[in-house]
């Protein structure tokens, strides 16, 4: 028999304050990425991982839920923000994330929300075509189309 102490520990065993530790600066850049604006992104990833406490053990991969979650938030982000703009006009732009390169996220930016959010979890979390999927909730051959043409508008924007 093996002691306890030597089992491997499943990711549901560790405590929620060691989860958030280990996940909130991948989560909240995540966000900024995804919204463009370091305040909504922080709101986002607060509130993701707020609802992750509520329910804590029953995702059996809470990375995975964490992705999938900001991703859906952040989509409803941006489903608000186009409503809030088309009814007020005068609503100020959204404030950009000092990202570090101004083009770069600038072209990211603006892509549709699906093709950024391929870019921002290929290049920047380097996840797979299906880790992708199942984040979007859509197929890896959709994943590759909406790549290919994020990758193609962006060469087009960005200077070489």
């Amino acid at each position: 028999m093996i002691p306890e102490e030597v089992l491997p520990t499943a990711p549901d065993a560790r405590s929620f304050e060691e989860f958030f530790a280990e996940v909130w600066p991948t989560a909240y850049r995540l966000a900024v990425f995804f919204t463009q604006d370091a305040s909504a992104g922080e709101e986002i990833a607060q509130d993701v991982l707020a609802r992750m406490y509520r329910d804590w053990g029953r995702a059996e991969r809470p990375e995975a839920y964490l992705r999938t979650a900001l991703v859906n938030a952040a989509n409803s982000w941006h489903s608000r923000q186009r409503t809030a703009e088309r009814k007020l006009r005068l609503l100020a732009g959204p404030v950009t994330a000092d990202l570090g390169a101004p083009e770069l996220s600038d072209a990211i930016a603006a892509l549709p929300f699906r093709q950024r959010a391929v870019v921002v979890l290929r290049y920047f979390a380097d996840l797979s075509e299906a880790e992708i999927a199942e984040a979007l909730g859509c197929r890896p051959g959709t994943v590759k189309s909406l790549a290919s043409r994020a990758l193609e508008r962006l060469a087009k924007e960005i200077p070489r």
